[in-house]
């Protein structure tokens, strides 16, 4: 019975020890969304360079399988990248993005998560010029599937918030495993975590997490970002970051399954 329960509550991303882990990797923009552009770099082939790195990485583990929203520059709505993560039945959800600001001084690596804390203005923002994307409102009606939640049973509903509180500590559990394999590299770059209402961290039912793997409009960050060896050290720590995640998750289901 504490089997059953314990997998009720948790969901699809409770992945037993050893079990395939499956990844969705999610290249921001593509096509004619460039995303983030600065003289030379354009975010959306940047970030799929990346990915693809971080792909080659977690193929080689026998543990992970591995989606890609995109394997080339090819256009992608927010609404379908959610939709292919849901029909995947996915346990983790990772999108890449980079970062721009007026202030050319604006630097490091963020990560961002959803959760119902109130947000700063700079998030807000961000998340908001991401969501610009989202036009056709008969595709998120699609996604989101409306309101169910109030047409389910009291206990239901309970299960439902209790999955959700789940996801949400998932996902900061997560992007606290990323800020450790930064905070353990004196040379890397400085990362904080944040929070914001990003459509694809919202609208996704296992965790998910959003990085921002720098900012293109300052200088020095934007020459690293360009280096192949800083792509791959990129690909590396999320690497990592992932493997450890992995680690805690089947350590506590082990745990609960006890």
């Amino acid at each position: 019975m504490k089997q059953i329960l314990c997998a009720l509550i948790a969901g699809v991303w409770v992945t037993p020890a050893l079990a395939s882990f499956h990844i969705v990797l999610d290249p921001g923009h593509g096509g004619v969304d460039k995303g983030a552009v600065y003289n030379s770099i354009r975010e959306a082939d940047l970030v799929l360079t990346v990915a693809q790195r971080l792909q080659t990485l977690l193929k080689e583990h026998p543990e992970f399988t591995i989606t890609m929203t995109r394997e080339k520059d090819r256009a992608i709505t927010l609404p379908e990248r959610v939709k292919m993560a849901e029909e995947a039945n996915a346990d983790l959800y990772v999108s890449l993005h980079a970062n721009a600001a007026l202030d050319q001084r604006a630097k490091g690596v963020e990560f961002f998560f959803q959760n119902n804390m109130p947000v700063d203005e700079d998030s807000l923002y961000l998340a908001n010029q991401e969501n610009q994307a989202i036009l056709n409102a008969r595709d998120i009606h699609t996604i989101s599937g409306g309101d169910e939640l109030s047409k389910k049973g009291d206990i239901a509903a309970i299960v439902e918030d209790m999955r959700r509180q789940n996801r949400m500590f998932s996902s900061l559990r997560l992007t606290k495993a990323l800020t450790t394999i930064w905070e353990n590299d004196e040379n890397a770059m400085q990362a904080t975590i944040k929070q914001a209402p990003f459509y694809v961290i919202s609208k996704t039912s296992m965790p998910a997490v959003l990085i921002e793997i720098g900012f293109i409009s300052n200088p020095r960050e934007a020459k690293r970002l360009q280096q192949k060896d800083y792509q791959k050290d990129l690909a590396q720590k999320i690497y990592n970051a992932l493997v450890s995640y992995k680690e805690k998750m089947d350590n506590s289901s082990a745990k609960n399954l006890n």
